[in-house]
């Protein structure tokens, strides 16, 4: 052993001070997460510093607890930064929260399917009025209406420990909104068709009560509103898993991160002489816009098929210039995910061709998806 060796401690030393097994050690080298100080270039035997013992500890904790590579490796390059280690715990808390409640639902759905007379799966909210006629508003432009795509013709209700989320798709985008409240009873999902949520959405505009009583059993949701119920049956299908098209929006940090005047945008979207391009899909035309960045690495429209944005603001902005964020997307659908466009809003994107969010900035559990458009 040479004297730099002596000051070392072998993989099979920092094995058992971390907890990580010599495997473990070898794949976060490979992986680039873990380096050793040192490899002998013979052996190519790894010894490692004492310094490197606590990030090992931290590597060795993160993946007990599932963390994902990419999130062990972005705890570690911010250790000594906390707040920033905290976001990406309580991130991936909230994705096991959300994996349990899946969890949980499926194998309801299980017990059903294996024993139908099983007794039913009854849940009871009491939720704000005002509060679910927004969720409502928030996600019911992106239902879809593909008659040869029935699952996606309804609004899916997830019931979670402190409220239920609200879901919508049609392929090109989603729509996710939540709403706090008080819940009795386990977690349960049901698919309500669009005709039974404008009923829900007619019935939320009621006087006379702050709430809405919301039962969600296997086999119907009830609503009811100042003493008026409504009661709708359930589409008998699985929604699609939207979890997996989303990343950011439910936790992890986008390359892309952008406030934004939402009056200010809608304003621009419907001016006279918004540059936008025209794209086909699947035989029918719709009008594309881009954005991008101007000058002061604020949001603009930009010139779908040029350079130049709305403003005739021309090359190097911040974060890369104008190019490095151009992202295209359809005119009318970016303006649904606006809705009112009251407020400040936040454009949350990984690149030009990955799916965009838009969220309020003072809401983060309400967000719509689009997918951005090819040019």
């Amino acid at each position: 052993m040479t004297a730099v060796e002596s000051e070392l401690r072998s993989i099979g030393e920092l094995a058992r001070a971390s907890g990580l097994t010599v495997s473990a050690l070898r794949f976060y080298d490979r992986s680039g997460v873990l380096a050793p100080a040192r490899v002998d270039p013979v052996t190519g035997y790894r010894w490692y510093t004492e310094e490197q013992v606590d990030p090992a500890r931290l590597v060795a904790g993160l993946r007990r607890v599932g963390m994902p590579l990419a999130g062990i490796a972005e705890a570690l390059r911010n250790r000594h930064r906390p707040a920033e280690v905290h976001r990406l715990l309580d991130a991936h808390l909230r994705r096991l929260e959300d994996g349990l409640a899946d969890a949980r639902r499926e194998l309801s759905r299980i017990r059903s399917l294996i024993d139908p007379e099983e007794t039913i799966v009854t849940t009871r909210l009491v939720l704000s009025r005002t509060d679910l006629a927004a969720a409502v508003d928030a996600v019911r432009f992106a239902v879809g209406a593909d008659p040869g795509l029935p699952v996606l013709s309804g609004v899916l209700v997830e019931v979670e420990p402190d409220g239920v989320r609200l879901v919508a798709t049609d392929r090109h985008r989603l729509a996710v909104a939540r709403v706090g409240g008080t819940v009795d009873g386990p977690p349960v999902s049901a698919l309500l068709p669009v005709a039974a949520v404008d009923e829900l959405r007619a019935l939320l505009d009621l006087d006379g009560a702050d709430s809405a009583e919301v039962v969600v059993a296997t086999d119907r949701v009830t609503v009811t509103v100042a003493g008026r119920p409504l009661t709708a049956v359930p589409l008998p299908y699985d929604f699609p898993d939207y979890r997996r098209l989303l990343r950011a929006q439910l936790g992890d940090v986008p390359t892309y991160r952008i406030p934004f005047d939402g009056a200010a945008l809608r304003a621009a979207l419907t001016a006279d002489g918004v540059p936008v391009c025209h794209r086909a899909h699947e035989g029918v035309e719709h009008e594309v816009v881009a954005l991008g960045l101007d000058g002061r690495g604020e949001l603009r429209l930009v010139d779908p098929d040029g350079v130049v944005d709305a403003g005739g603001v021309e090359g190097g902005a911040g974060a890369g210039g104008p190019d490095a964020l151009r992202v295209a997307v359809n005119r009318e659908y970016l303006l649904d995910a606006l809705g009112s466009g009251d407020g400040q809003l936040v454009l949350e994107l990984d690149g030009p061709i990955a799916p965009l969010a838009v969220r309020r900035a003072d809401d983060a559990h309400a967000f719509s998806v689009l997918m951005p458009v090819r040019l």
